[in-house]
């Protein structure tokens, strides 16, 4: 069972979602024979763990990929291994103000057998800086009984991801790529989050320029998408989602190539 929880830990992971969530991709170097990549800091790795350097004011983002065997062993014996799952919200603790993850498959939910990755991402603000102990919360699905699990403490104590934010131009800062650059020039967010329906979403632009909103199920399914406007400064849009179920979704900016994405959460008692 330790071989299979260590996966989980790489569940630790901050998920792009879509860009600045930028979608993520299992790491084809990784042999299926390893659980999770990387595996976590210990006293006795000090190489392994979260390696890049989050810094103020950068967009930042770290994938882990893994791969969910067929069984995993307990104390009395091997047992069918059906998925491992994380919700979708809240189930990766202790990260800065502002940072958020998603997963690939887009629902967390990973089935035995199959390959997968979770990216943490988001841009540290002053005041952020610090080291920060991430926790995951797991769930491994099996044939009879579902186990919760925390990860690293519950499978491996005394190991650790740890996520350090350094003070804006430290050396070793994380150097962000083309989607990623993308995604920063945006900083979206919305209120209320969570919604009964109706939400203003506020885009703060570096640049002018067309582009599609969207909002997508937490599936990747579609809903909505229209061509909007955003002028360099503040904008705000305006959506009502009273017609859709309560859940978890997606809403996104994109040049039809690349997407930055935050998660909606409709409520309603």
């Amino acid at each position: 069972m330790k071989k299979i929880v260590l996966l989980l830990l790489g569940f630790v992971s901050w998920s792009a979602v879509f860009a600045q969530e930028t979608t993520c991709s299992p790491d084809a170097n990784v042999a299926d024979t390893v659980v999770v990549a990387p595996l976590p800091y210990s006293p006795d790795t000090p190489e392994l763990g979260i390696t890049d350097t989050a810094c103020v004011g950068s967009y930042y983002n770290f994938t882990f990929t893994f791969n969910i065997p067929a069984t995993y062993t307990t104390d009395f014996g091997d047992v069918p291994l059906t998925s491992v799952a994380i919700a979708a919200e809240g189930g990766v603790q202790n990260l800065p103000t502002g940072f958020d993850y998603v997963c690939n498959p887009p629902n967390c939910t990973f089935p035995a057998e199959t390959s997968g990755c979770v990216v943490v991402f988001g841009t540290p603000q002053p005041g952020q800086e610090g080291v920060y102990d991430l926790k995951v919360t797991a769930t491994i699905v099996t044939p009879f009984i579902p186990i919760v699990v925390t990860m690293p403490d519950d499978i491996q104590p005394g190991s650790n991801y740890f996520l350090h934010v350094k003070p804006e131009g430290f050396q070793n800062c994380f150097m962000v790529g083309t989607q990623e650059t993308f995604a920063s020039h945006f900083s979206i967010s919305n209120q209320p989050n969570p919604t009964s329906g109706w939400t203003q979403i506020n885009v703060e632009s570096e640049v002018s320029g067309d582009y599609d909103f969207l909002l997508s199920d937490i599936l990747g399914k579609v809903l909505h998408r229209e061509r909007i406007h955003l002028h360099a400064g503040e904008n705000r849009i305006e959506y009502d989602g009273s017609h859709l179920p309560n859940g978890v979704y997606l809403y996104s900016i994109s040049d039809g190539r690349d997407m930055v994405s935050r998660k909606l959460a409709i409520s309603r008692r």
